[in-house]
């Protein structure tokens, strides 16, 4: 049976629970409103269930608390972002001000993320680009790809609910695996930012769900057993 809880006091909670696995204040704070962001939006594989795998993940030394993420500017709208082994909303989150920046400017900017956790939708991350006015596609090389809209907070698949041309090629990834017997974090995945009027995108984001009627939740339920296990991973 569920409980229904306080978002703001679930981001809490896993931003303590990732500091006593040794992850940073600075870094647990992102992942925490990633993760709490996402189970509000009704992405629960990005949720909470997420979360109890990634700390395991830190405690098997797969998944590095403290990883150095390096930046690299490709082209003069590509910039790749290397991870370290670490978590993915936290390597992102030092390149948005760059992608944003940078989409601004030419229309269009993608950031390639490599060598990090699973990522999910980076729905933290995808909420900050559209409140800078900008749209968000994230594709992942399997598994679902992820679309919001300009000043919208919800993300949506496009290959559920959207009739695009990704839905064709586009499957469901499995979740990653919180083994301990494989080696470091190796995911990645491709974030673009766009300004639709500039590159002729309206098309693309007018076949999103529109999420005007649905607001994000101040609470969410969850299984007081899953929250256990995460305070005792």
């Amino acid at each position: 049976m569920k409980e229904t809880y306080d978002l703001s006091d679930l981001q809490m909670l896993a931003r303590d629970c990732l500091t006593r696995a040794g992850v940073s204040g600075g870094v647990a704070q992102i992942v925490a409103r990633d993760v709490a962001l996402s189970e509000a939006g009704g992405k629960v594989e990005a949720g909470f269930l997420s979360l109890l795998r990634d700390i395991r993940l830190v405690r098997y030394g797969r998944l590095y608390p403290d990883a150095t993420v390096s930046l690299d500017t490709l082209a003069p709208a590509v910039i790749r972002v290397d991870a370290g082994h670490g978590f993915a909303a936290a390597a992102v989150a030092q390149a948005l001000p760059l992608l944003v920046d940078t989409a601004r400017a030419q229309g269009m900017a993608m950031l390639h993320l490599i060598h990090a956790s699973d990522p999910g939708p980076l729905t933290g991350a995808m909420a900050e680009i559209a409140a800078s006015g900008l749209a968000a596609v994230l594709v992942r090389p399997q598994g679902n790809a992820f679309a919001i809209r300009p000043m919208e907070r919800q993300v949506s698949a496009l290959d559920h609910g959207a009739q695009s041309m990704l839905s064709a090629f586009m499957n469901d990834a499995p979740m990653v695996a919180d083994s301990p017997l494989e080696g470091p974090m190796m995911e990645t995945a491709w974030l673009t930012a766009l300004d639709p009027g500039l590159t002729a995108a309206e098309e693309l984001l007018s076949q999103l769900p529109d999420p005007s009627g649905m607001p994000m939740p101040g609470t969410v339920a969850l299984a007081p057993e899953l929250l256990a296990q995460i305070v005792n991973a």
